[in-house]
């Protein structure tokens, strides 16, 4: 039933589909904040379907501000009843800069069991797409590409944050996501490492690939894959138009992280959650 109509009745209620509209947030994930997280509760109708409450929607939109804010999901249930706004950027604030330094130093002595102790801990407390912004992207600004530095924080990040995606894989249950290089790069490609580690803590299953392939053979690996999402990084000098075509048809949302010359790329600076979900509605919604 369209959402005016329920608005009219004293206590309207909604189906999934149309919180999803109305929120941004697919059903999938919608699905999995209730039974991984207990973050909603819906209703049931006699026949099992999901009827969610106003207060359920505000719930959910409450709970889409602190994954913006960069808390992991699995986090919110606790900081629900808080406002994010008077949240975690002003119980680390004037942090990072130390932080970042002692990150710097484990790199610059090469001491990789130091770098490994203190990056544990710290994404122990904060979410990838936290420290992606507040720590890792000020720290690589500092580090020439071609240093031995960078070159460790690149494979650790690989390896590590890789590791994880691998292991966690069985136990998610949101949409696919497709994540690849289109050109080889000279330098180090950094959006693909950050996208790693904002995805590490989120509900999509990560299907990536570090190394570029041709537009035929990606186009095969999506056939393959049967991704929901595309993201894409590193567009040099490469013609983007046949995937994009493809993915057009489908319809599949393509979306590229870091700056890109391809006016047929949307880019996005940042990979936040809130930009991920819309995505996927707006390809529900042409579909």
């Amino acid at each position: 039933m369209p959402a005016e109509v329920e608005e009219q009745s004293a206590s309207p209620l909604y189906p999934i589909r149309e919180v999803s509209r109305l929120t941004g947030v697919n059903t999938v994930t919608l699905r999995a904040w209730e039974r991984r997280y207990g973050l909603i509760c819906p209703q049931r109708t006699p026949k099992g379907h999901r009827l969610y409450s106003a207060e359920d929607i505000e719930t959910i939109r409450r709970v889409l501000q602190w994954l913006d804010k960069g808390v992991a999901v699995s986090q919110v249930g606790d900081l629900l009843d808080q406002t994010p706004q008077t949240s975690l950027e002003s119980s680390t604030e004037g942090n990072w800069d130390q932080v970042i330094s002692e990150l710097q130093r484990n790199l610059v002595q090469q001491d990789e069991e130091q770098l490994d102790q203190l990056y544990s801990q710290l994404f122990s407390s904060w979410s990838g797409s936290q420290l992606v912004k507040n720590l890792l992207s000020p720290l690589v600004a500092q580090l020439p590409d071609d240093s031995a530095s960078a070159a460790l924080l690149a494979r650790y990040l690989r390896s590590c944050v890789g590791a994880r995606l691998h292991h966690r894989r069985p136990t998610l249950a949101g949409p696919k996501l497709l994540l690849l290089p289109l050109s080889a790069s000279q330098t180090i490609d950094w959006p693909l490492l950050f996208a790693l580690q904002s995805l590490a803590d989120l509900d999509f299953r990560v299907f990536w690939l570090d190394t570029p392939l041709s537009s035929d053979e990606a186009i095969h690996l999506i056939q393959q894959q049967r991704p929901r999402l595309i993201l894409t990084t590193n567009p040099q000098q490469v013609d983007a138009s046949k995937l994009v075509a493809f993915c057009e048809k489908q319809p599949l949302p393509v979306a590229h992280l870091g700056e890109t010359a391809d006016p047929l790329l949307p880019q996005m600076q940042w990979l936040d959650s809130r930009q991920l979900h819309q995505l996927l509605q707006n390809k529900d919604q042409d579909h």
